[in-house]
């Protein structure tokens, strides 16, 4: 391991045959090049139209870091990052993305920054001058309203609370009674892992490049609604 914290990193894949070989071969490289000892657990929900469990079973044949969990159905990205979460047996959990979203190099520096005696990373996608491609401003008015709204209730001083792409120690996460089932636990788990008093992180800046409307599985009504419910929520049961 070479004195580095190990890192899983969970990948929930619902329908993403056009992106997940090249995500997880572009982690697979640039995890394996840093030395850091890691594990890559993809959660799938497998549909019939759809062959994203096909792409996986293939690269995790040839390569021993990629474990994978198929389910029936789509059963929500809030309960596949829960059964990662369960699964996963290194130091650090990094949630990821099953398209190619993020720099991959920027994932990495979020993993090693927690060799500082951090207890979670956050990307942050709103530092000064960045280009968010592809985002709009519907989703820029809603994302503030929703980080000022939790930074007031919760004190949390952070730019992108909301954003789902954290590093955190595994063993924060699993002493976490999660409730989010979509988009929602982005925000569930960042707050409620600060109300049991993990407050020692770190924001570094994140590229974050927005996937067309066509391949989104955002809805942007409804999961609006959860986020601001879940929130509601935490700050009750606080």
């Amino acid at each position: 391991m070479n004195g580095k914290i190990s890192v899983t990193l969970i990948v929930p894949a619902y329908k993403e045959e056009e992106f997940i070989e090249e995500t997880l071969k572009n982690y697979l490289q640039i995890f394996t090049e840093s030395k850091i000892d890691f594990e890559i657990i993809t959660v799938i929900d497998k549909v019939y139209d759809d062959k994203t469990d096909e792409i996986v079973k293939k690269i995790a044949k040839n390569s021993k870091e990629i474990s994978f969990v198929i389910r029936e159905g789509k059963k929500g990205i809030g309960s596949a990052i829960k059964e990662g979460i369960k699964k996963a047996q290194k130091d650090t959990i990094l949630i990821a993305t099953a398209e190619i979203s993020e720099d991959p190099h920027d994932l990495l520096k979020m993993v090693e920054k927690m060799n500082d005696g951090y207890d979670m990373v956050f990307g942050n996608r709103f530092y000064a001058n960045a280009k968010r491609e592809g985002y709009s401003k519907k989703q820029y008015f809603a994302n503030r309203l929703c980080n000022y709204t939790i930074k007031i209730l919760f004190k949390i001083n952070s730019n992108d609370i909301t954003n789902g792409v954290k590093v955190y120690k595994s063993s924060i996460l699993k002493n976490l009674k999660l409730t989010g089932t979509s988009f929602d636990i982005f925000a569930e788990i960042p707050i409620k892992a600060y109300q049991n008093n993990n407050h020692n992180f770190i924001e570094i800046p994140l590229k974050h490049y927005a996937r067309e409307k066509i391949y989104s599985k955002f809805n942007f009504k409804r999961e609006s609604k959860l986020f601001f419910l879940m929130v509601l929520k935490c700050f009750f049961n606080k």
